[in-house]
């Protein structure tokens, strides 16, 4: 699939919030945390992706309104699609590697949803 340069925009806004994201990473991992059946994270860190998310979003120029839904939508992704403990590990083997397919493929998803 072609990747336009907004979409390439969204998808580096999306992509920048795992730099903050390692650091909640690291936090969490201190503790015991288990995702429920549903993949509900914790609500401190769904909190604080959100934030950093949106704050990365808003400095590509989205607008609040669009930064919120494309979050949630990344958000709401993850959840349906990984356990807590999945998520975070392909968080921390993107800071390692290349990123990973399937973290871009939610965030193409959530650009083209915002886009049409």
């Amino acid at each position: 699939m072609k990747t336009t340069f907004r979409q390439q925009s969204l998808i580096t806004a999306f992509l920048m919030t795992f730099s903050i994201m390692v650091y909640c990473i690291n936090e969490a991992n201190s503790q015991t945390i288990q995702a429920s059946p549903e993949n509900k994270y914790p609500q401190d860190f769904a909190e604080t992706y959100q934030a950093s998310c949106q704050f990365n979003a808003v400095t590509k120029g989205l607008s609040q309104e669009q930064s919120k839904i494309l979050c949630d939508c990344t958000l709401n992704q993850f959840q349906s699609k990984y356990t807590l403990e999945k998520f975070q590990k392909l968080l921390k083997e993107s800071k390692k590697e290349k990123t990973s397919e399937d973290l871009i493929e939610v965030g193409e998803i959530c650009a083209e949803k915002l886009i049409n």
